[in-house]
């Protein structure tokens, strides 16, 4: 907090000369001693009476403490025949199933605005559709219809408009974009392989997204302008990317998986170096995710056996922590806003 000076050095009464100052304090103590108590209502002084005493500086109070949670996580969970969506809190507590329809549910984001989640699913029959769900009352609305087989969503920065990467007839999976209310949904880039996974950076100027290339199951990582203009390569070489990617809440680093099969690591690539960090080491790990706060990464693996675990650990890959341990796959986390 600020400290502020209710006084001026000039005319603090520190700049008298002593003998003066210890003439003024005898004078202050005997005209105490000679007057009466008196009650002083400050609320009766008008705020021009000049003679009023400086104010006090506002009082800033302490950031709000940080949730013991740390947050609340939305993911793919497998249930039965079929993939449901589940959350869970950040420390393991609070386990729910929010959906289930004899469908498949797929790759669950939150709004930044808080209160709704959008996701992929074929519960109306065929191919896959954009759907939101808003907590308040359950409601929930199609976004999409025939538009393709759309998966993969992330939002604009404000929430007004979602990415989704739409496979529409028989060429590639390509990128589109889609209104908050479901209309103008529209092809935004179409590039020359299939694109898996796309995220919209924080300030909402860039889109990174997964494309295919020249090996089997192997992508590399590709920025674009927001408009869809000025496309350029970002990772080169690194064995295995896979399909997901999230952006670092400061817009500087970008969340991959990457590696050989059966043994995929989470790495931590720096946009502006064009370097990659691994943070960690084995277990067959994917679909990694920044908490708000960028303290926090979740990811699923399957370190501890055959059925896919939600993990969290901190940004630079220490303080691992196992939150679900459930017999069927839990994967796909997303952190909420």
């Amino acid at each position: 907090m600020t400290r502020h000076r209710l006084f001026s050095r000039r005319n603090s009464p520190r700049a008298f000369r002593l003998p003066i100052g210890l003439f003024l304090v005898v004078i202050a103590i005997g005209l105490c001693l000679m007057l009466p108590s008196v009650n002083v209502d400050l609320g009766r002084f008008e705020a021009s009476d000049p003679d009023l005493p400086t104010a006090l500086p506002t009082f800033t109070p302490l950031p709000k403490p940080t949730k013991t949670n740390i947050g609340r996580i939305v993911f793919t969970c497998t249930r039965g025949d079929f993939n449901q969506l589940c959350l869970v809190n950040a420390d393991g507590t609070g386990y729910q199933q929010i959906t289930n329809v004899q469908a498949h549910n797929y790759y669950p984001v939150y709004s930044p605005l808080g209160g709704s989640i959008v996701y992929a699913s074929n519960q109306n029959g065929g191919y896959f559709d954009l759907f939101l769900f808003i907590f308040d009352g359950a409601r929930l609305i199609r976004l999409t219809e025939n538009v393709g087989n759309v998966f993969s969503p992330s939002f604009s920065p404000d929430g007004s408009t979602i990415l989704f990467a739409n496979r529409a007839g028989e060429g590639p999976a390509s990128l589109w974009t889609v209104e908050n209310t479901g209309k103008n949904p529209r092809l935004l880039y179409a590039g020359p392989n299939a694109i898996v996974a796309a995220d919209w950076s924080p300030d909402g100027g860039v889109i990174a997204f997964a494309m295919a290339v020249d090996r089997p199951d192997a992508y590399e990582i590709f920025l674009m302008n927001a408009d869809g203009s000025n496309v350029r390569q970002l990772t080169r070489g690194l064995e295995g990317v896979g399909g997901s990617l999230d952006w670092s809440p400061d817009g500087k680093r970008l969340l991959i998986y990457a590696g050989p099969p059966g043994d995929k690591n989470i790495f931590l690539v720096d946009v502006e170096a064009q370097t990659a960090r691994q943070l960690t080491n084995g277990g067959n790990n994917a679909a990694c995710s920044f908490s708000p706060d960028g303290q926090w990464i979740a990811f699923n693996s399957l370190r501890n056996g055959d059925q896919a675990d939600l993990f969290i650990m901190r940004a630079d890959g220490s303080a691992v922590r196992q939150i679900t341990d459930n017999p069927e796959p839990d994967w796909q986390p997303q952190w909420e806003p």
